[in-house]
C-alpha cells in the first residue's frame, strides 16, 4: 500500500470545494462503479493528484435502488448491471496470468477472488507459486475425487498444506494421464524437478503404457493384440529420483479399476519398468511408505525391485494384488534377512502365497534384524500347513503383534492353528480370521484362550460360522479385558498413597474413631 499522509489527504479535502449534483439513477449508479475506492485513495501512486472524485455529492431523496443491491432472482428475471472496475481489472488479471505468485498490491479479498476465478486446469508450473489458500483448496477439491478426505483434512488441519497437497495432486495427475512418448517434450521432469521441495506424498493411480509396439524392421505393419512382458512398456519412473523429500509412495502401474476396455498392456508392466522404478527409488533416502499394488511382479522383476530397497529405511512394504506366486517366496526370504531393521509393516494380501512359498519366505523373518510387527497374508492360499510354518518361525522371537488371515484359505483345522498359537505366542495381540471357518471346538478354544490371556486386544471373527452367543461372548471378554489392562496400567502409573499417620504410630483415621469414642463416653 502506499506511504499517502491521511491527515494532509484529509486537509485538502476540508480546502477543496465540493461539488453536489441532484441524484440521478444512471449517473449514482456509474459513479458507485468507476468511483475510487477507500483503497486506491491510499495508494501511494495517488499520493499528489490534483483531481479528487471522492468530493462528489449527491443530494435528494434516494428514491431509485443502487445496481448492487441484491434482488431476488426469479426465472423471467435477467439482472443487467455493470460490473465493479476492480472486478474487471481482477478478471483481465486472471485472464493474462502467465505464472509466476499472486499479482503484488492485492487485499485480502481480492486475493481470494483471485483464487477463485483462476482455472484449475493450468499448467502445474503456472501455478506452483500461487499461495492463495482459496485456489489450493479448489484444486484439492477438484483433484482429490474424495469428498471425505477433504474435509477430514480441512477439519484436522485448517488453514495448512492446502498448497502443499494440491500441487501433489496435480503432479500425480500429470504422471496419471500424460501420454508417455510426450514426457521428455512437454517437460515433465522438469515439472518433478521444481515441485520436489513440496512433494511428501504421492499417489499415482495408473500408469499409461506406450501407443503403439514399434514393429520389427523389414516387417510388414502388424498388431499385436497380447503383448508380452518385455514391450509392455510405460514411461520411465527414474524421475521420482529427484522427490528428496519423498516419504510415502503409492503407484499402481496396472489396472486397478476396470472401467474400461483396456489391452493386455495396461495390466501389465515390462522389467524395463520396475528398473527404472528401483533407480528411481534408490536414491530417495527420506521414503518410508511403499505401496505397490496391481502390478504383475513375477520373481524375476520382484528380485530387481527388492535389490533397489535393500538400501533404504522403509517402515511399511505393501505389494498388494501383485500376483506374488511360485518362486516369491524365497525372494522375499533372502531381503528380509538382508533388510535393515527399520521395517514394521508388511502386506502381501491378494497375492497366490501357498505354504511351499511361506516355507521359503519364514526362515528369512525368523533372521530378520528388526521387528515386524504387522503382517498382512490376507486372501492367499496359505493353508494349514501355511499357519505351522509360520507359528514355528516365530515362535520365541519378538516378531509379529498383529496377523491378518482374513478369506485364508486354510479350513477349519487352519483356524484352529491360528488360535493355538494365540495362545503360545506372548507378543501377538490382534489376529483377523474374517472369512475363515471355525468349527465349535475352535470356538471354545478362541474362548478359553481369550480368558486366560486379558493382553490380547482385539480378535475379528465375522463370517465365520460362529454363533451369535459365540461372537457376543468373544464382545464381552474382549471388553473385560479392556477393563482390566485399563485398572492395572492406571495402578502402575500411579505411586501408592501412603497413609499420613501421627507421631505416636497411630493413623488420623485411627485417631479420629478413638476421639468420638472418647467424647460418646
Amino acid at each position: 500500500m502506499s506511504d499517502t499522509n491521511l491527515l494532509h489527504l484529509s486537509a485538502a479535502w476540508k480546502q477543496l470545494p465540493h461539488m453536489t449534483t441532484p441524484l440521478e439513477r444512471e449517473l449514482w449508479n456509474s459513479f458507485r462503479t468507476y468511483g475510487p475506492t477507500l483503497h486506491t485513495q491510499l495508494l501511494a501512486s495517488e499520493a499528489q493528484r490534483q483531481l479528487y472524485v471522492e468530493l462528489v455529492s449527491f443530494s435528494g431523496a434516494r428514491t431509485c435502488r443502487p445496481f448492487d443491491a441484491l434482488v431476488p432472482v426469479t426465472d423471467g428475471f435477467v439482472q443487467d448491471v455493470p460490473e465493479r472496475l476492480a472486478t474487471i481489472v481482477l478478471k483481465f488479471l486472471v485472464d493474462s496470468f502467465d505464472g509466476g505468485p499472486e499479482p503484488g498490491a492485492l487485499t485480502c479479498c481480492q486475493v481470494r477472488e483471485f483464487g477463485s476465478l483462476l482455472s484449475t486446469e493450468l499448467p502445474l508450473l503456472n501455478v506452483i507459486d500461487i499461495e492463495s489458500e482459496t485456489y489450493c483448496r479448489r484444486v484439492v477439491w477438484c483433484y482429490g475425487g474424495d469428498s471425505l478426505s477433504y474435509h477430514e483434512h480441512d477439519y484436522l488441519t485448517p488453514g495448512k498444506f492446502w498448497r502443499q497437497q494440491g500441487i501433489e495432486l496435480k503432479l500425480a495427475r500429470m504422471i496419471e494421464q500424460q501420454d508417455p512418448q510426450y514426457w521428455e517434450l512437454e517437460g515433465l521432469e522438469d515439472t518433478v524437478k521444481r515441485s520436489a521441495p513440496f512433494i511428501n506424498n504421492l499417489c499415482i493411480g495408473q500408469l499409461r503404457p506406450y501407443s503403439t509396439v514399434e514393429s520389427i524392421e523389414d516387417y510388414e505393419a502388424y498388431t499385436i493384440r497380447n503383448a508380452p512382458d518385455d514391450l509392455c512398456n510405460h514411461g520411465s519412473l527414474a524421475i521420482l529420483r529427484h522427490l528428496v523429500n519423498l516419504t510415502s509412495l503409492s503407484l499402481v502401474i496396472g489396472v486397478k479399476n476396470w472401467t474400461k476396455p483396456y489391452q493386455n498392456r495396461y495390466s501389465n508392466c515390462s522389467p524395463a519398468d520396475i528398473e527404472n522404478l528401483g533407480q528411481g527409488l534408490q536414491k530417495l533416502e527420506q521414503l518410508k511408505k511403499l505401496n505397490l499394488s496391481h502390478t504383475r511382479l513375477n520373481p524375476p522383476k520382484l528380485k530387481v525391485l527388492l535389490e533397489f530397497l535393500t538400501p533404504l529405511k522403509l517402515e511399511t512394504i505393501r505389494l498388494t494384488h501383485c500376483q506374488l506366486a511360485k518362486g516369491c517366496g524365497g525372494i522375499l526370504g533372502r531381503f528380509l534377512s538382508r533388510f535393515q531393521p527399520t521395517l514394521t509393516h508388511l502386506d502381501l494380501s491378494n497375492n497366490r502365497l501357498d505354504a511351499p512359498e511361506l516355507d521359503q519366505l519364514c526362515p528369512g523373518l525368523s533372521v530378520y534384524q528388526g521387528v515386524v510387527d504387522r503382517l498382512d497374508l490376507s486372501y492367499n492360499p496359505i493353508g494349514e500347513a501355511g499357519v505351522l510354518i509360520l507359528g514355528g518361525a516365530i515362535k520365541g522371537r519378538a516378531q509379529l503383534s498383529e496377523l491378518n488371515f482374513t478369506g485364508c484359505q486354510m479350513g477349519a483345522v487352519g483356524s484352529f492353528r491360528v488360535i493355538q498359537l494365540l495362545s503360545f505366542h506372548p507378543p501377538l495381540r490382534k489376529v483377523s480370521l474374517n472369512c475363515v471357518p471355525i468349527s465349535p471346538e475352535g470356538g471354545a478354544k478362541l474362548v478359553q484362550v481369550l480368558q486366560e490371556n486379558i493382553h490380547i486386544v482385539d480378535v475379528q471373527v465375522r463370517d465365520c460360522g460362529l454363533t451369535e452367543e459365540m461372537r457376543a461372548k468373544i464382545r464381552n471378554i474382549l471388553r473385560k479385558n479392556s477393563k482390566a489392562r485399563d485398572r492395572s496400567r492406571s495402578v502402575n502409573t500411579n505411586p501408592k498413597v501412603q497413609t499420613t499417620t501421627c507421631p505416636g504410630g497411630r493413623s488420623l483415621g485411627s485417631m479420629f474413631l478413638l476421639e468420638r469414642q472418647v467424647f460418646s463416653e
